[in-house]
């Protein structure tokens, strides 16, 4: 207010003095008054224009002020928004943290499940190269038990023979008695081979049951390592699947990393150039 009625001051032109010399009482009184009206209408239209002017600059005043207002807002929205995603940039790096310690326990697990795998399958091969020699020996006892049994169904028959040759020989019996002890002789023998040949053979059976036994005993267990062997391969065929879905994961989390540290980058810098158009 000072002002404007200071410029209103400086705008008023000053009253002119009165000249001195002789006047009448008309000549006088109506100049007077014209002057005086004249100059109060170009001050009151000079005061309006002020005032018009004055109403100019306050609402250039309060648009700049609102504009000013709307960039601090706005200012404060970015900041909090990069606050935002600070945090939420922390927090994925936590998280991804906390994947690669998955991934890194997932693959020690693959590891170790690798590990077992080839120790079943070196358990496997050992229990077949043992199932392939006892099935040798097998083989072996078999036909060695066979050759004895032809040899005793030999033997048998000759047994027979004999014993059927003893009786049409009954009456040949006082005649050939140095021949049939020399016979006796023979059939003592050949008894003591038969029973020689039976415990062989009994021999031989109680190593071919102790045989099958043991066939049949390595036979669980080969199926028992199959069974195993398998259940390791689908555990590592799904721990390389839950390996493959951590490290898509990862691979997801780490782009979405990258571009929210693109994006808060831009947010820095365009914080930056407003700070700086601020100070400007």
């Amino acid at each position: 207010m000072d002002n404007t009625a200071k410029q209103w001051a400086e705008r008023t032109p000053p009253i002119p003095a009165d000249t001195p010399g002789p006047r009448s009482s008309l000549d006088t009184e109506f100049p007077v008054k014209d002057v005086s009206g004249s100059t109060i209408q170009r001050q009151r239209r000079e005061l309006q224009l002020l005032m018009a002017e004055l109403k100019d600059r306050d609402r250039e005043l309060n648009t700049m002020s609102a504009s000013h207002h709307k960039q601090l807002h706005a200012w404060e929205q970015d900041r909090q928004r990069v606050l935002t995603l600070e945090q939420r940039c922390t927090r994925l790096d936590d998280e991804l943290q906390k994947r690669y310690e998955v991934i890194r326990v997932l693959t020690k697990r693959v590891w170790v499940v690798e590990t077992r795998e080839k120790e079943v399958q070196r358990e496997l091969s050992a229990a077949q190269r043992q199932l392939s020699e006892l099935e040798q020996k097998q083989q072996h006892v078999s036909q060695t038990c066979q050759d004895f049994e032809e040899k005793n169904q030999s033997l048998n028959s000759t047994l027979m023979a004999l014993s059927s040759q003893v009786g049409s020989l009954q009456v040949r019996e006082e005649e050939l008695s140095s021949m049939l002890k020399l016979k006796d002789k023979d059939v003592t023998e050949a008894s003591g081979q038969i029973l020689d040949l039976t415990g062989r053979i009994r021999d031989l059976e109680t190593s071919l049951t102790e045989s099958l036994s043991r066939e049949t005993k390595l036979l669980r267990e080969l199926e028992e390592s199959k069974r195993r062997h398998r259940e390791a391969r689908h555990e590592v065929t799904h721990l390389k699947e839950e390996l493959q879905q951590q490290v898509t994961q990862s691979s997801s989390q780490r782009e979405e990393i990258i571009r929210l540290k693109q994006e808060l980058q831009l947010l820095h810098r365009d914080l930056a150039l407003t700070g700086t158009s601020h100070a400007a």
